[in-house]
């Protein structure tokens, strides 16, 4: 296994061992490629205790979608990405190294190994992502289905 590729959630939540039971926690490029701007983040605070499958933030997109963060692995928040903060684009920009969303101390390393391989990852995008063209989804949403929360 190689501690410096990420493993991937069905959430597209990216993680990716540092050292020490550590790990870098990120959102994919292929759950915003369809976004232009972020206008808002959310995330939690060093210190937070997280469990897996639990909501640790919230993306907010230009086009107000809103994008619940689930975390893939459970642990105790070490580092909030502060610049992603000011400047949300960089998670655009750059989602694997500048646009990271925060660091864990990992409490059970076995659901890091539970995680996707990029090539099972791409497998997965390939069985989830319609061949037809998404924009035809979403013609007949009106301003009130815009305001409903987007669940990755």
């Amino acid at each position: 296994m190689d501690q410096n590729e990420p493993r991937y959630s069905p959430e597209h939540i990216w993680v990716r061992l540092d050292d020490d039971n550590q790990a870098t926690l990120g959102i994919s490029e292929e759950a915003l490629e369809n976004e232009d701007e972020i206008s808002r983040i959310k995330l939690p605070s060093e210190g937070d205790v997280i469990a897996k499958d639990e909501t640790f933030g919230r993306i907010t997109t230009a086009g107000r979608n809103v994008i619940r963060l689930y975390s893939p692995v459970s642990g105790e928040v070490v580092e909030v990405n502060e610049d992603i903060l000011d400047a949300p684009e960089m998670i655009l920009e750059d989602p694997y190294e500048e646009g990271w969303l925060l660091r864990m101390e990992i409490s059970n390393i076995s659901e890091y190994d539970d995680l996707m391989t990029r090539d099972e990852y791409d497998d997965f995008l390939g069985d989830v992502i319609p061949d037809d063209d998404e924009d035809e989804i979403d013609e007949d949403l009106d301003d009130e289905d815009l305001e409903d929360e987007e669940e990755l």
